[in-house]
């Protein structure tokens, strides 16, 4: 059998050109190589032997980085065509299977090399999932995201099933969840807690939820505390501490307003609770 016949130096063309009676014309041509041949992957996706339809094939190459994908047919089979020279690496995919060890692959021009994949069935992914973000009412007005808030999960019965906390974003997820009926609770400190969320999974089905708290103004607030010492070092008791709070002025500048008083227990230690926002600052005497 003969050989192949290849390009060389791939087709050009010139711009359109008129001629009319006795003219002469010119057409000078650049012919720029042809590409190198590309190879071709083929291969089949199957579980056990059988074939798996619609699994996704991914091709990465070198770098890592997604190059192309296609899907297989009925039978399971695959093709990609024209690929140029060089190491990429394949996996596969479908519903309900996890995504297969990536397989190595060098290809040179003109070369066709057969892949196959064996998935494998995973029966928690055929579970369903339960996806949200929990938020802050600001006294202000508005929302905020809320992050470390506690979410719990309890089933029909009432048994907590599962617990997470929410992210920076006031993100959260229950994923691997049986279908049933159930419910969130979203628990935060300084917050109200908030209302139970019922939330229902019916054929591994996803659910995207939202979930917003309210402020608790008797434990959002602060607390200072300290111990007093007299210049020996000796913790002091029974000694007066007030809390001041700093403000300004009419004048421009700042005043110390007296908000709260207390007294030192018999280790010298003091505590003011229910301390809201704002600037401060602690005095404290001991009278005869």
């Amino acid at each position: 059998m003969a050989d192949m016949v290849k390009d060389l130096l791939s087709l050009q063309y010139s711009s359109n050109f008129s001629l009319e009676g006795i003219q002469e014309e010119n057409v000078d041509l650049n012919l720029p190589p042809a590409p190198e041949l590309s190879a071709t992957i083929y291969g089949t996706v199957t579980d056990g032997g059988i074939p798996v339809a619609d699994a996704t094939i991914k091709v990465f190459d070198a770098a890592g980085q997604p190059y192309r994908h296609t899907v297989t047919n009925t039978a399971g089979e695959y093709t990609f065509s024209d690929i140029p020279a060089g190491s990429y690496s394949l996996g596969a995919v479908a519903e309900g299977y996890r995504l297969s060890d990536l397989q190595p692959v060098t290809l040179t021009a003109d070369s066709t090399t057969e892949v196959p994949f064996a998935v494998v069935k995973d029966a928690t992914l055929t579970l369903g999932a339960i996806a949200g973000v929990v938020s802050a009412r600001l006294l202000t007005g508005g929302t905020m995201p809320l992050a470390g808030a506690k979410v719990t999960m309890t089933n029909a019965l009432g048994t907590a099933a599962a617990v997470t906390y929410t992210a920076n974003d006031g993100e959260f997820v229950f994923y691997d969840v049986a279908d049933g009926i159930y419910s969130l609770i979203a628990t935060a400190d300084g917050y109200m807690t908030a209302t139970v969320m019922a939330v229902t999974i019916a054929g591994g089905s996803i659910a995207n939820v939202s979930m917003a708290m309210d402020m608790d103004t008797r434990t959002y607030n602060g607390t200072v505390s300290g111990i007093v010492k007299n210049s020996s070092g000796y913790v002091m008791a029974n000694c007066f501490v007030g809390l001041y709070r700093v403000v300004d002025d009419s004048l421009g500048g700042t005043k110390e307003v007296l908000v709260a008083v207390t007294k030192t227990n018999t280790s010298g230690k003091y505590l003011f609770g229910g301390v809201a926002g704002g600037t401060y600052l602690v005095k404290a005497k001991l009278n005869a």
